[in-house]
């Protein structure tokens, strides 16, 4: 059958609206008289401002058409910050550093300012400062692939080496590699240490012949800017209580942490009480003595007894009832720093007894302080960051729980930190507890639950 012509009986396609009309009659699509500057349906409507002949509508497709070519990972689009060219990546990167990343590295209530200015300074820092601000997005969002993040991550490590092998060895050049390789050693330990490439070792490696060509650890923390004492405070905490988990010794003497609280750290000090330095002061002592005895020096009660001594939880006293000190002492942020200096205190008891005593972990001198060691981190406001910082007390804690009520305390604040932080190592220090609990392992000894496990994982 032969198809009927339009011009037969389909009646004419019905135009809704008239061409050139405004835009307010576009919208309503209504007819237009097309009168200049303004039509008659706009100046009775009251809408005689809105009148316009020259407005488009421009629509955006969700999907863009096949012959568009797929943007590059590295845009060139520029934009200025404080007079300095950057890229929209590295822009948008140094922004989620700054205000999400940063904020995580310390306890403190007013943080040290994050080194964007160095970054803006230091091509080293601002790509591994960038890396890291990507790797961290991308555990989130899902949206960087894997093989852009890796040459991404590669080609700050060429910047680097490309930094060390230069002529340029003053100690400015020096302290700024540092933090960019510093960067890298938390990058790995917190969020690529679940990665089979992931190299937190090597970094520390690096930090480390850094640090000894800049005249050693003091020699390096005195010549330091406040934020980057702050990263260095963070290096040796999280070298020491790796030392602890791996029965190795610690990188760094422990007379390091004599001085280190007059400048900034990454723990909240509060005056007038039993300091954190102190206790992780009293950690580096311990494991030194326990590679001592290893090693076949003889047993000293008296350093025992002291190690004990040093590690008892204290409690903050009220000196003066009247002024602010009372305030001070019932604040947040007060409150939870208390809290976590007990909580290692605990842990420490643990290694003591545990480490160098051997006692079982069966023993009510041990499961006391697991006790008391959750319940101090259980305790800590939620509106603190110091329990983000209380992994090493928790994993210590954890590995020597018995009861099923401790265990599932341990993962529900495991839950909550990992809400906060979204690092892998919180899921990294889950995944060994749960291999630790399994039914088929019988408690062991202190080397026997850490040793040779998330080796790649940093923990304070």
């Amino acid at each position: 059958m032969s198809r009927p012509e339009s011009s037969g009986n389909s009646p004419p396609k019905r135009r809704r609206t008239v061409e050139g009309s405004c835009w307010p009659c576009k919208q309503r699509r209504v007819k237009c008289d097309l009168q200049k500057p303004t039509c008659r349906r706009c100046l009775l409507s009251a809408n005689a401002e809105d009148c316009s002949y020259d407005k488009l509508l421009l629509r955006w497709k969700k999907r863009p058409a096949k012959t568009v070519p797929e943007c590059l990972p590295q845009l060139s689009i520029e934009r200025s910050l404080n007079s300095i060219h950057l890229a929209v990546n590295e822009r948008r990167a140094l922004e989620y550093f700054k205000a999400r990343l940063w904020p995580l590295f310390s306890t403190l209530h007013e943080p040290v300012p994050p080194p964007v200015a160095l970054a803006l300074r230091s091509q080293p820092v601002l790509q591994a400062l960038c890396v890291f601000a990507e790797e961290h997005r991308a555990l989130q969002e899902r949206g960087s692939s894997k093989q852009t993040l890796e040459r991404r991550r590669l080609h700050c490590l060429s910047v680097i080496r490309g930094q060390l092998s230069s002529e340029q060895s003053d100690g400015a050049a020096l302290s700024a590699l540092l933090v960019a390789v510093l960067l890298l050693y938390f990058l790995e330990g917190y969020v690529n240490c679940m990665s089979d490439d992931a190299s937190t070792g090597c970094h520390l490696a690096g930090a480390i012949a850094i640090i000894n060509a800049m005249g050693g650890f003091r020699a390096a923390w005195s010549s330091s800017d406040r934020m980057t004492r702050m990263l260095l405070s963070e290096l040796a905490s999280t070298d020491l209580t790796d030392a602890l988990l791996q029965d190795r010794k610690p990188s760094f003497p422990a007379c390091i942490w004599e001085t280190m609280e007059s400048g900034s750290v990454w723990w909240e000090v509060v005056p007038g009480t039993t300091s954190l330095g102190s206790v992780l002061s009293t950690l580096a002592e311990m494991s030194f003595y326990r590679h001592e005895l290893q090693t076949g020096a003889e047993v000293c009660v008296e350093k025992a007894q002291a190690f004990e001594h040093a590690l008892q939880p204290t409690y903050s006293k009220l000196e003066c009832p009247d002024g602010d000190a009372g305030q001070d002492l019932l604040s947040p942020v007060t409150t939870a720093s208390l809290s976590l200096v007990r909580c290692f205190q605990h842990a420490g008891l643990i290694y003591l007894y545990s480490a160098i005593h051997d006692i079982p972990t069966k023993h009510f001198l041990l499961q006391q302080h697991v006790h008391a060691c959750l319940e101090c981190i259980q305790g800590m406001d939620t509106r603190s960051k110091a329990q983000n910082c209380a992994l090493f007390p928790l994993y210590v804690a954890g590995a020597h729980s018995l009861l099923e009520a401790h265990r599932e305390c341990v993962m529900k604040i495991l839950g909550n930190i990992h809400n906060n932080l979204r690092f892998e190592s919180v899921l990294s220090i889950r995944a060994t507890l749960e291999a630790l609990w399994q039914p088929s392992r019988s408690p062991t000894t202190w080397s026997g639950s850490f040793k040779n496990t998330a080796m790649c994982t940093l923990v304070i």
